[in-house]
């Protein structure tokens, strides 16, 4: 077994050699040489946050919440781009004696090429921008550059072991970046502690990132009864590395879709957003001459505004010519003034959102899609089904369910079909009290260290301020059924991320079906 291991790491491990520095796994051939290389404090690609979180059940300041975030782009080594690769973090909490923890496991980070751009050529006059909308817009019609790339974002515990709160401006971590994903074994946990630890700047951070009500019907998350540092669980633990290689150890296996379009959301809108950014990654892939499916609407800021006539409320889409403004007026969310306000979008507001704009004629005649999902009670939402109350007409569009329960096979599978996905998840705190829920798009799914991975994308900065103009946020999370709200390790067949208490709900597949144009 000694034998096929060896082999396997050095398969695993490449036969490059980092200029920067190299280690050789006891088990490898003499010539095998493991290329790492360790990236340093005072760069302008990595970044450690403190995460102080704003959401609909109050402020959560100086949280035991991390945020490690990438700028792929501006990954070097003496000038030269690292490229595509795996970064892994060792953090040294004071609590522990200085003992280093796995913080961060395989997080993905994939260097910027053209084809991450999005060439639309939609030439509709743009109404109601303002300079920095027209020029979000603009800027997704051309490649990636070093300051405009997507960052790769991943939470982890700051302070493991403890639970409390308090600001934190410096930590000790080694930052390691290898061109093939590292296996969490004690063996490579090893060879990190050869590298001398350094030490970061701690940035404060705010994420409000939220607005999807819960599967169940419920909207208005309830403040925690617990300490704040508490009411959204615990952070992401770190990784406790295995004595030796698994027997089934696989290569990995990965799907990555466009990580753009990544508009940013008005307050609570995540769930028009994630339906917005879904079609136009649609539209951009498919709307290809001889095949058409498109909108005439533009994938530019906008909200679902309330107004009333008498005692009557009314949903306009502000500006008209914006695609999320579109469906959230559909979606009806309450208390829309401007991009500053507006409440969660219920479960079924997210299938009348969608449903409702591409049943209305003005979404035009090149976007038939057909819909399946994972997750509810519902095998069939949309049109006279559930979810259908008769205030929003549907016009026979419905979804199908194909599970009780999202799996990652079942979203890779979707993903590698080239359709669009998106997922609601919620958020309990330790007591397994539901505090709040989020939608994203899920551009990618892999496989790598017997450990599923999904990759998605959204604004962790909603509201009226183009935090995404500069600095699209990208994540990813590690899922896998390790607990129930309240029960750690107590499966109940729902996915959870970073192995928090934090559910997989929902997962909605979009199936784009173009029309071929023959002249």
């Amino acid at each position: 077994m000694k034998i096929y291991q060896g082999i396997l790491i050095a398969l695993l491990f490449s036969l490059l050699y980092s200029s920067t520095v190299s280690a050789t796994h006891r088990d490898s051939p003499p010539p095998e040489r493991l290329p790492i290389t360790q990236l340093h404090s005072g760069s302008n690609a990595i970044f450690f946050d403190q995460v102080n979180f704003d959401l609909v059940i109050g402020p959560i300041t100086n949280s035991d919440w991390g945020q490690f975030r990438v700028k792929p782009a501006k990954l070097t080594d003496r000038g030269k781009p690292l490229g595509t690769g795996y970064i892994n973090v060792f953090t040294y909490p004071e609590n522990r004696g200085g003992e280093a923890v796995w913080a961060i496991s395989n997080l993905f980070v994939s260097a910027p090429t053209d084809s991450n751009s999005n060439n639309h050529r939609k030439t509709v006059t743009i109404k109601h921008a303002d300079n920095r909308q027209l020029a979000q817009y603009e800027r997704r019609r051309q490649p990636n550059t070093p300051d405009s790339a997507p960052e790769m974002a991943v939470y982890f515990d700051l302070r493991p072991g403890e639970d409390g709160q308090g600001s934190l401006r410096r930590i000790r971590a080694t930052v390691l970046f290898s061109p093939q994903p590292l296996p969490t074994i004690e063996d490579v946990a090893q060879i990190a502690k050869r590298f001398s630890p350094r030490t970061f700047r701690v940035n404060p951070i705010v994420v409000n990132a939220e607005g999807a009500g819960h599967v169940d019907g419920r909207i208005s998350p309830a403040s925690s009864t617990i300490p704040n540092s508490l009411s959204l669980g615990r952070p992401p633990q770190p990784i406790t590395p295995a004595p030796g290689l698994p027997d089934d150890l696989l290569f990995p296996i990965q799907v990555i879709q466009a990580d753009q379009p990544n508009l940013d959301a008005g307050r609570n809108q995540c769930v028009p957003m994630a339906h917005a950014n879904a079609l136009q990654y649609l539209e951009d892939r498919y709307d290809n001459l001889p095949l058409a499916w498109r909108f005439p609407q533009l994938h530019i800021r906008g909200i679902g505004k309330v107004t009333s006539a008498g005692d009557v409320l009314i949903w306009e889409p502000v500006p008209e010519n914006s695609l999320v403004a579109n469906i959230d007026s559909y979606g009806r969310r309450a208390g829309v003034l401007d991009l500053d306000t507006g409440s969660y979008t219920t479960f079924c507001g997210l299938i009348r959102g969608v449903f409702g704009y591409l049943a209305d004629p003005v979404s035009g005649t090149f976007d038939t899609t057909e819909f399946r999902h994972q997750g509810s009670d519902s095998t069939t939402l949309g049109s006279g089904a559930d979810c259908d109350n008769g205030t929003v007409i549907m016009d026979g569009i419905t979804s199908q369910r194909e599970g009780l329960n999202p799996t990652w096979e079942w979203m890779f599978n979707e993903l590698v079909q080239g359709r669009a996905v998106t997922i609601l998840f919620s958020w309990y705190d330790v007591d397994g009290d539901w505090t709040g829920g989020h939608s994203v798009r899920v551009y990618g799914a892999a496989k790598l260290d017997n450990r599923h991975y999904i990759y998605t994308l959204d604004d962790g900065s909603q509201g009226d301020n183009f935090s995404n103009l500069t600095s699209p946020r990208t994540q990813q999370w590690e899922v896998a059924d390790t607990g129930q709200p309240g029960l750690d390790g107590v499966p109940d067949g729902r996915l959870n991320m970073n192995g928090m208490s934090w559910e997989i709900d929902f997962a909605l597949s979009y199936e784009a079906k173009p029309t071929l144009l023959i002249p």
